[in-house]
């Protein structure tokens, strides 16, 4: 049985972008791929696309019943053959040489644990949108970094520069997750900073290669709900629960660092609160919070 050297999972529940999600996994060459499909949607479009492509290298399964977020990404990996392992999320789309790339990087350095580069940012009908500060360069240069100075980064500024799951790849050998799930860490499951929260699990273990050039691309558009008004205490929550858990393993070692990504965190908090038609159940959670950080950052002096 031929074993693949990478593996591209796509957790599939977008029926409308599905097809240049899966086109763009079959482009990649070389090396040697399994392209793994999760479907997880409520029609039939997704198995349709997949047929039609008739493409050995796919394999498709269907959720019955659906697994929702965080266990569709945790069944793929656990199907996963590949040394690598590459996520592609359905709305989103790798250029070419994508896979190659990262791949060769992670064979030619047995230190580095995730691979990542920039991604640019499309719309709903994929051309080009301006960057965000999340999708702006960390490096003009190809490079390598350490992994507790670029977790250090994310977490001061509270961004994720790494990458969306599409963006980055890392050894299957190197992930093992907890009860719960693939986003599940320190007892915490993680969905807004879902992919975060994995990059720091894997930068707490070694280094990170990061192309400057953009290998994939970002689709933003109505439908995800990250964007949905009713995540927004969720999310500005998960980044405190991630500043600790981060710390508990060595990142933002110093109580500088750690203040500033409190500090950062409480900046959002109150951000949040001010905008128009937040509900109030979610502004009492915001002020909450925000007291606690105070607490936090008080304690740190």
């Amino acid at each position: 049985m031929h074993v693949p050297h990478v593996s591209i999972l796509i957790p599939a529940y977008h029926e409308r972008y599905f097809a240049e999600a899966l086109a763009s996994a079959r482009t990649q060459e070389p090396p040697s791929i399994e392209i793994l499909v999760a479907d997880d949607s409520g029609g039939g479009a997704i198995r349709a696309c997949v047929e039609a492509a008739a493409d050995p290298r796919i394999r498709y399964m269907r959720n019955d019943p659906v697994r929702g977020f965080e266990g569709n990404f945790t069944f793929l990996l656990s199907e996963a053959c590949g040394d690598f392992v590459k996520f592609l999320n359905d709305d989103d789309r790798l250029r070419p040489g994508c896979v190659a790339r990262l791949a060769a990087a992670l064979d030619a350095d047995p230190r580095a644990t995730l691979a990542t580069s920039r991604r640019t940012v499309i719309d709903e009908l994929g051309a080009p949108r301006a960057d965000t500060p999340a999708t702006a360069a960390i490096s003009h240069a190809t490079c390598t970094i350490e992994g507790l100075e670029l977790g250090d980064l994310a977490l001061v500024n509270s961004t994720n520069f790494i990458g969306e799951p599409t963006t980055a790849m890392f050894r299957r050998g190197d992930v093992v997750s907890e009860a719960g799930g693939l986003f599940t860490w320190h007892g915490k499951s993680y969905r807004c900073l879902a992919d975060l929260s994995l990059w720091l699990r894997l930068l707490a273990k070694g280094r990170a290669f990061y192309c400057a050039t953009p290998l994939s691309e970002y689709r933003v558009h109505a439908g995800q709900e990250q964007r949905a008004a009713h995540m927004g205490a969720g999310c500005i929550t998960e980044r405190l629960d991630l500043v600790r858990a981060a710390r508990a393993e060595g990142f933002i070692a110093q109580p500088a660092q750690y203040r500033a990504a409190l500090h950062r965190v409480d900046v959002l908090c109150t951000a949040w609160q001010a905008r128009p038609g937040v509900p109030a159940e979610q502004r009492d959670t915001l002020r909450r919070l925000s007291t606690e950080i105070e607490g936090l950052e008080l304690a740190t002096h």
